[in-house]
């Protein structure tokens, strides 16, 4: 007797229910949508899920149960071709035998343009992308960094309504990746998209993405804005500050004037004159500012900062509760 899909627990190895084959549940009941002109951020550890729900979404892979629409049309329909979407993928899928500027004109005659309008654009695609240099060259004559933001200019190329970008930015150098990040902001305004991404970089996700998705052992398991997050569960302040003294610190202002109250608190030591608090704690927030200006006027304390936990502290916290499927 055939098991309901939906009892499927995450790990778990069964037959396909489409070709009886062993697959393993990589998502379940992963649900959430974007609008246009937003950039939704899909976060998570390793094996979580997040390749395996692009490739649902793509209809690269068929989910067991469930639907993905995009502005109401399925797309597992006949009217899946009515739905414009541009995909990069993980790994960048390019031809060697084929220029940059081949592949982008290709891609933008297969949304429709003509062969004229298909040159112009290119051309504009590679003049903003600084792609110049390189734009008659093979694919297997260029740099990883270059092919993957000729992967992204393929899935922007020709204004898709849907674009889809998986670790778009990885391998890149920082001054590269920063370029590509206004390339993506710019596409979204322009064009009033909706973008899905995914990404191990916290930066990246603040910078690009107006709401974040983070998922663990294939569940998302908290969505909502960058700052949202922040303060839902970032109760975590961290203070770290440099003194000649970190001893005496510890001991008059931690211990004896009880600088966190009652608060849980953890330690960590990273050089022989800075140290790092983290402390649990929502209220009284403004006595540690009073008291740390009050020692380093004192000269006790050289310099510190008391910040609430970052987003990427946040990921970690969730990211540990993942489980190692081999």
């Amino acid at each position: 007797m055939s098991r309901d899909p939906e009892k499927f627990t995450y790990g778990e190895v069964h037959p396909s229910i489409y070709t009886g084959k062993l697959v393993k549940t990589a998502v379940i009941d992963v649900n959430f949508g974007v609008k246009n002109h937003e950039c939704f951020g899909l976060l998570g550890p390793n094996g979580a899920g997040k390749s395996t729900t692009l490739n649902c979404i793509t209809s690269t892979i068929s989910p067991t149960t469930g639907k993905v629409c995009f502005n109401g049309i399925d797309v597992y329909s006949n009217y899946a071709n009515k739905i414009s979407m541009g995909y990069c993928p993980q790994e960048d899928i390019l031809w060697k035998e084929m220029t940059v500027r081949e592949h982008i004109e290709f891609f933008l005659k297969i949304r429709g343009y003509g062969e004229e309008e298909a040159k112009n654009y290119a051309t504009q695609y590679i003049e903003a992308s600084g792609l110049e240099d390189h734009q008659h060259k093979r694919t297997d004559e260029i740099s990883g960094g270059t092919k993957r933001k000729l992967s992204i200019l393929i899935a922007i190329c020709g204004y898709p309504k849907q674009i889809l970008l998986d670790e778009p930015t990885a391998g890149m150098d920082p001054s590269t990746r920063r370029f590509v990040w206004n390339i993506i902001k710019e596409t979204k305004n322009m064009n009033n998209s909706a973008l899905i991404m995914t990404t191990h970089s916290m930066e990246e996700a603040e910078n690009l993405c107006d709401r974040l998705g983070i998922l663990v052992n294939g569940r998302i398991i908290c969505i909502g804005s960058p700052e949202h997050l922040k303060m839902k569960y970032g109760e975590d302040y961290i203070l770290e500050l440099q003194s000649n003294n970190i001893e005496m610190f510890h001991k008059k202002v931690v211990i004896r004037e009880r600088l966190f109250g009652d608060c849980n608190y953890k330690v960590e030591k990273s050089s022989f004159n800075r140290v790092k608090y983290e402390v649990h704690m929502t209220r009284n927030l403004g006595k540690v500012f009073e008291v740390m200006e009050h020692y380093k006027s004192l000269g006790l304390v050289i310099d510190y900062s008391f910040n609430q936990a970052s987003l990427e502290q946040i990921f970690i916290k969730f990211a540990k509760m993942q489980i190692i499927n081999t």
